[in-house]
């Protein structure tokens, strides 16, 4: 059972402390499961940085993000976060600020709120080669609306793992690992749910 105190201070402050007492758990039993490292992401000012990293103990090798900011345009956590919290995207000139990484990283604006319209139909984002070559993430927002939306749980691999076959197997396990940390943290995901089908 979740402490009374740990539920206000992540309903009221959303520390990182308190944040990581209960998500890192869950993300540790998914890079078990997975064989991948899992992240946790969230919105600080106009960016989105990795706070917090759980990798597979089972001495397989996997590739580790790192931690900090990431590109809103480049990355599946920033995408995820973006593409249901559009003052991160309106807050920030990115029209002609869309900086290539690699060959693969998308540039133009328009076709950025495209794919944004895409991740929020299926309810997950994805980097495939976008930031790094042979790196590829998937990531959701911890909810669609409220202070999950400004958070993101997801994974990261190689190219080689992290096939479209995967990557359409790991999606939705993500989506339904962030619903369910969402309702454990005392966020109504269904109300948020309603009100963003409302719209």
């Amino acid at each position: 059972m979740i402490g009374t105190r740990l539920k206000r201070i992540t309903h009221n402050e959303h520390s990182d402390s308190a944040l990581l007492e209960l998500i890192a758990p869950s993300l540790k039993l998914a890079a078990a499961q997975f064989g991948v490292a899992f992240f946790l992401s969230r919105l600080r000012g106009k960016a989105v940085e990795i706070i917090h990293v759980e990798t597979p103990g089972d001495g397989v090798s996997y590739l580790h993000p790192g931690l900090g900011r990431r590109p809103v345009h480049a990355c599946s956590c920033s995408k995820a976060v973006a593409a249901f919290s559009p003052e991160v995207l309106f807050s920030n000139d990115l029209h002609g600020q869309l900086r290539a990484y690699t060959e693969f990283t998308v540039t133009n604006i328009d076709d950025l709120k495209a794919e944004f319209e895409i991740i929020r139909q299926r309810g997950f984002a994805e980097c495939v080669e976008e930031i790094e070559r042979g790196m590829c993430s998937v990531a959701a927002p911890l909810a669609p609306s409220g202070p999950g939306a400004t958070m993101s749980i997801g994974a990261v691999g190689s190219v080689r793992i992290f096939s479209p076959t995967f990557r359409e197997k790991i999606g939705p396990q993500i989506v339904k690992l962030a619903r369910e940390l969402s309702t454990t943290l005392g966020w109504d995901v269904a109300q948020d749910e309603k009100i963003v089908g409302a719209h």
